[in-house]
């Protein structure tokens, strides 16, 4: 069934403000929720530091197995997929949306109504609760009227980017509230009932949905995002789903993990949250990643009729064997949050020849860890940012940067480049195209937008030999002014590796490079042929990557 959403201005609106965060030497762009009470908390307690450790070399990092799943694995019940599945799906009837009107939808605030989820990745014949509520995080008079829930496969469609596949009757909801816990760590959840569910049923294609509320008219007001596994090994590539890192950057309640209301009006970054809980509906910069980094790269994937199995972080967390099962992984946007256990993984994979593609920048640049809340386990997450603060002093625990020196396991372990700079823009030039990518030698990565993360290459312990520079560029900060004191040059860099196994890894070293793969990006565009060029690139490499070993044919 199609239905006449409208989509909300990509303006933000009352109650939202743009902020730049520089934490411990990374940010992102932030929609924040000003809508918070103030109140007092216990201060956050401080102890001792912890020792400096020697940097985890590229030798050593060869020698890191796969880790123990944390239970047994449960695979997928959903029907076996056939080898055009993707195709398949592509000729199901779309919702009434085109690329236009994904541009335009802005979900970053709640107007009328808000939802979560008791799962953030499930498969068929399982039922998941959506707990909703009457809220505004703008001031919005709130309407009484029922609101409806559906289920949006997101994938390509003609074009109109999701089909519908189930969706509730109206239902009256009550008025619900953010509650901040009286604890130092200033976490919020929303402790709202159940008010329906839905059975995954087989008809169920795998893949992203989002679980939306909207009124009356039709005029969607807030959404959650849910991963419906495929069946462990039914496509050669998988992509992972960075549910931690949007989650980090929710500012439910007026308090993310990086902002929090300040006594003068003005975001204090003392107030952040240090736990985030998924028992939330999702808004700000949580809910604008999503539509950055995973909803334009998907719409791309199944555009090219390439099929791809998608897991959330916090499945590749819980079981990290899966990953073991496919050609190549993917990644997308702006994975910036990884768990040890992840982090781990990720190098054990390419150990064992599987290949990566990361298709984004800021990747793994923070460790977090995972707690319970009441709905279940894996429902906190838990983010510090400074090793005296952390009560937690295990080093595989501490809430802080991978490069820190009382970790230092540096990202580039994994990716052969670190974060150089946040909210930068400029040009990036070819420095040496290889035989296996066909694009023109003298193409130019031009137009990077003013919100682009970028990375480059470390020489140091933890650099793998052989990193190959695709483009290479310096970057011009944004915010000259607040970067002033800042003495290092940001370099943007394109790079791909072929590691001692035979996998190959590119990474891209751009955040707004995913985002860019469809003309639905809610973000600024690039220069039209540098979209061409991205667009080229990312399908050659997703093609290479789907034969195993690819590296040891890559010239």
């Amino acid at each position: 069934m199609k239905l006449p959403f409208s989509g909300r201005s990509a303006a933000l609106v009352g109650g939202i403000v743009v902020i730049s965060l520089v934490v411990g030497g990374a940010s992102s762009y932030l929609i924040f929720q000003k809508s918070a009470p103030l109140q007092k908390f216990p201060p956050i307690l401080k102890h001792a530091d912890l020792p400096r450790h020697l940097m985890e070399t590229f030798a050593e990092s060869q020698k890191v197995a796969i880790p123990l799943d944390n239970s047994s694995f449960v695979n997928s019940t959903c029907p076996a997929l056939s080898p055009t599945w993707v195709i398949d799906e592509n000729k199901k009837p779309g919702v009434n949306m085109s690329e236009a009107s994904w541009k335009a939808l802005d979900l970053s605030a709640a107007e009328g109504s808000a939802l979560w989820l008791d799962q953030t990745s499930t498969s068929c014949g399982l039922k998941v609760n959506i707990h909703a509520a009457l809220y505004s995080s703008n001031s919005t008079p709130l309407s009484k009227a029922r609101r409806t829930f559906a289920a949006w496969r997101i994938g390509y469609y003609g074009g109109a980017g999701a089909r519908e596949i189930w969706s509730s009757s109206p239902i009256k909801l009550k008025k619900g509230s953010a509650t901040t816990s009286r604890v130092a760590t200033r976490y919020t959840e929303a402790n709202w009932p159940a008010v329906t569910s839905f059975t995954v049923g087989n008809d169920w294609t795998p893949g992203l949905y989002l679980i939306i509320s909207y009124s009356s008219p039709g005029h969607i007001e807030n959404s959650a995002p849910l991963v419906v596994r495929s069946p462990v090994g039914s496509s050669k590539l998988l992509m992972m789903q960075s549910f931690i890192s949007w989650q980090l950057y929710n500012s439910f309640g007026g308090r993310s993990a990086y902002f929090g209301p300040g006594r003068d009006g003005i975001p204090d970054t003392n107030e952040r949250s240090r736990v985030v809980s998924f028992d939330r509906p999702m808004l700000g910069s949580g809910s604008f990643s999503i539509q950055r980094d995973a909803i334009p790269i998907i719409q791309f994937l199944e555009k090219q009729g390439l099929n791809v199995d998608q897991a959330t972080d916090l499945d590749i967390n819980q079981w990290p064997s899966i990953t073991t099962k496919y050609s190549g992984i993917i990644l997308g946007g702006h994975a910036e949050y990884f768990t040890n256990r992840m982090f781990n993984t990720f190098i054990a994979a390419r150990n064992t020849g599987v290949n990566i593609a990361i298709f984004g920048g800021n990747t793994a640049y923070w460790q977090t860890r995972l707690e319970p809340s009441k709905i279940g386990p894996d429902r906190r997450v838990v983010m510090y940012r400074y090793a005296n603060e952390d009560p937690n002093q295990v080093l595989s625990q501490v809430t802080i940067e991978f490069s820190n020196h009382r970790i230092n396991t540096p990202p580039n372990l994994i990716s052969g480049e670190q974060t150089t700079g946040v909210h930068v823009y400029g040009t990036l030039k070819p420095v040496f195209i290889p035989l296996w990518l066909h694009v023109p030698k003298s193409s130019s990565i031009s137009g990077l937008t003013t919100d682009s993360e970028v990375e480059g290459a470390t020489p140091n312990a933890a650099q793998p030999p052989n990193v190959h520079i695709l483009y290479s560029g310096v970057m011009s900060w944004r915010d000259t002014a607040s970067h002033a004191r800042i003495k290092k040059i940001p370099i943007g860099q394109v790079d791909w590796i072929v590691f001692p196994s035979g996998s190959a890894l590119f990474n891209a070293g751009l955040s707004t490079w995913s985002c860019q793969l469809s003309d639905a990006c809610i973000d600024l565009p690039f220069d039209k042929s540098a979209q061409s060029l991205i667009r080229s690139i990312s399908l050659q490499v997703l093609k290479l990557w789907e034969i195993p070993k690819v590296g040891s044919s890559l010239k």
